[in-house]
């Protein structure tokens, strides 16, 4: 889970004009995982969690893992209609 510090550092970068994804990046390389992106993203936004979600899933701090993510999809789908 996201602790207040690192909370309170991205909010303070935020205000200074740092971009949301340069944040999120800077909060992954910190160890902070997706879902603590999207509370993250709540709490310095305002944004719902459907929105936060739509933002961690699109940034490019977590580029890598939404790639394994749409792969392992595609792979699923793929072997569901083979099924049918």
């Amino acid at each position: 889970m996201i602790d207040n510090s690192a909370l309170e550092a991205a909010r303070t970068r935020l205000a200074a004009g740092v971009p949301l994804d340069a944040v999120l990046a800077e909060l992954r390389e910190g160890g902070c995982t997706q879902v603590d992106g999207i509370r993250a993203v709540c709490a310095l936004t305002g944004a719902s969690l459907a929105e936060a979600k739509e933002i961690v899933h699109v940034s490019p701090a977590w580029a890598d893992v939404r790639q394994r993510a749409d792969d392992l999809h595609r792979s699923l789908e793929q072997g569901l209609s083979g099924d049918r």
